[in-house]
């Protein structure tokens, strides 16, 4: 039996502005960095959170099996959103007044490959409570993902989930803060986190 590679398996496609997945293939694990950031940024963050996953946890990619990672850019227009479908990462670009571009946050990459590790794990049904501890979850690997990658102990972390993908427009540090919840954001147009404190 062969042995699994402790290396990623990485493929980025580009979408550009459709909603058709995969999209053209325009990185792969043995290729350069290309012209696109976006695809630069998530093939970066696609091998940051194999690299923490594999450190911390002794787990070979999403399903311990060594999956390739798998991701698409620049999907739909002004797409405000980044997901894991099951199979890959989709990552939208941001309408540019409230969010930009979403691969260049390790947190929400990290985030989102963690729905990957869950779907094969525990498999928390996506709704009310099961839902809300899926989503609980992936933040703390968002989290792991970026400190894993920066050396930070937990103390010297911001526990910022989605720092950079506001524009300069929004009043607010985050999507949510795991230190401070319900501080991240109270803008005028997305209105003031929800999360609630515990």
């Amino acid at each position: 039996m062969a042995q699994l590679s402790d290396a990623p398996n990485r493929t980025i496609s580009d979408a550009a502005n459709t909603q058709q997945l995969p999209g053209v293939v325009v990185r792969t694990e043995d290729d350069a960095p290309v012209a696109d950031d976006a695809a630069n940024q998530a093939f970066d963050g696609l091998g940051a959170t194999f690299e923490m996953l594999l450190a911390a946890f002794a787990r070979n990619s999403l399903d311990d099996a060594g999956a390739p990672l798998d991701a698409t850019v620049h999907y739909g227009v002004d797409y405000d959103n980044a997901f894991w479908d099951g199979e890959r990462m989709v990552f939208g670009d941001g309408d540019g007044e409230v969010f930009q571009g979403f691969t260049g946050s390790l947190t929400v990459i990290g985030h989102e490959l963690a729905h990957g590790v869950v779907q094969h794990t525990a498999n928390l049904e996506y709704q009310g409570q099961p839902g809300a501890l899926n989503e609980s979850i992936a933040d703390v690997f968002g989290a792991l993902t970026e400190q894993y990658a920066l050396g930070q102990s937990a103390d010297e972390a911001t526990w910022l989930i989605g720092a950079e993908i506001f524009t300069e427009a929004v009043e607010g540090a985050a999507l949510r803060s795991m230190i401070a919840p319900g501080t991240a954001y109270d803008d005028d147009e997305l209105g003031r986190d929800p999360s609630p404190t515990i």
